[in-house]
């Protein structure tokens, strides 16, 4: 029986020495990868359709970034090596991509996989999870989108999608404002002027094809042998969770984005008025999202919302 067939399966490739970081293999990942978010939440229903909601810990927002990377053999087999030597539970720094929209964070490689496109040209996915990260420990709720705005100032030319923070409210988390417009500021058009252009609501208009699918929630009692009488004991049966795409937007635009999603970390409630139809505002929260990097400057963005009847934005963390 051969002898080389003894080894312990933890590692599949010899003679090729695992860098000490990701970064050493100077690789960017493909146009294609994505970042998705999600929160861990505890939703217990009550009566009406209303619902109370508490993330179930201080790392309750994860990330996944699913990175692929086109690759010579040579440089395959010290992508795997490399994640094979973290033996799926050893943390290492990510620095995702150079575009500048994520900060280097920590995390693990769940799992990855080898595509042999032909004998020249391999290509690596891995899917590398960061769900240690307590984004409500950081007073700007800012753990992976590098973006972080600057102090509103007077007299300053501001674009669309510009970031700033005001120190109105003793809730630092709620001194984010957005610019729905270019414009150069004043007193009247500051975040609270009474003809401010900033917004903290969520104004950013998706694509025009959209769906929203509301299921009219009513009882019914269903007589055995004969009909079905349906009748109502709840209030708010006409709440609807909606999906928006958002495609081909920039990177300043997906930044603004990303750091208004992030801020609110997958269950703090924010208000939101549907573009079309739908004529009365609402209160959503957004428990997950999802980037893909198109190619330059140019971003996909999915998000879910899910809409909370009470109509209450509360001003705590």
């Amino acid at each position: 029986m051969s002898e080389d067939l003894f080894y312990n399966r933890d590692r599949n490739i010899e003679g090729v020495t695992a860098p000490a970081d990701l970064s050493d293999l100077n690789l960017t990942p493909s146009y294609g990868s994505q970042a998705s978010f999600e929160a861990k939440n505890h939703i217990y229903d009550t009566d009406d359709f209303y619902f109370n909601m508490v993330p179930l810990s201080l790392n309750s927002l994860s990330a996944t970034f699913s990175v692929a990377y086109s690759v010579s053999e040579t440089n395959a087999q010290k992508l795997a090596n490399f994640f094979e030597s973290k033996s799926g539970s050893v943390p290492m720094e990510l620095n995702i991509d150079n575009s500048g929209i994520y900060r280097a964070v920590s995390g693990v490689c769940s799992s990855y996989s080898v595509d042999f496109v032909n004998n020249q040209n391999m290509s690596v996915q891995a899917d590398l999870v960061c769900n240690t990260a307590p984004t409500l420990m950081n007073w700007s709720g800012q753990t992976f989108t590098n973006a972080t705005g600057s102090d509103w100032e007077g007299g300053k030319a501001y674009q669309e999608y510009d970031i700033v923070y005001t120190g109105v409210s003793s809730n630092k988390l709620n001194n984010f404002y957005y610019c729905a417009t270019g414009h150069t500021s004043s007193l009247a058009n500051s975040p609270t002027g009474a003809s401010t252009v900033w917004s903290q609501a969520f104004f950013f208009e998706p694509d025009i094809s959209q769906n929203a699918s509301v299921d009219l929630k009513s009882d019914q009692l269903d007589y055995k042998n004969s009909f079905i009488q349906r009748f109502n004991t709840n209030t708010n049966i006409a709440t609807f969770p909606i999906e928006y795409q958002f495609t081909n937007i920039s990177d300043h635009q997906l930044k603004a984005m990303l750091h208004f999603l992030e801020n609110k970390a997958g269950y703090r409630r924010f208000r939101h008025q549907i573009p079309s139809v739908y004529n009365r505002p609402k209160v959503y929260y957004c428990p997950q999202w999802t980037h893909t990097w198109k190619y330059y400057n140019s971003n996909d963005l999915s998000v879910s919302f899910v809409e909370d009847p009470l109509g209450v934005i509360p001003t705590g963390t």
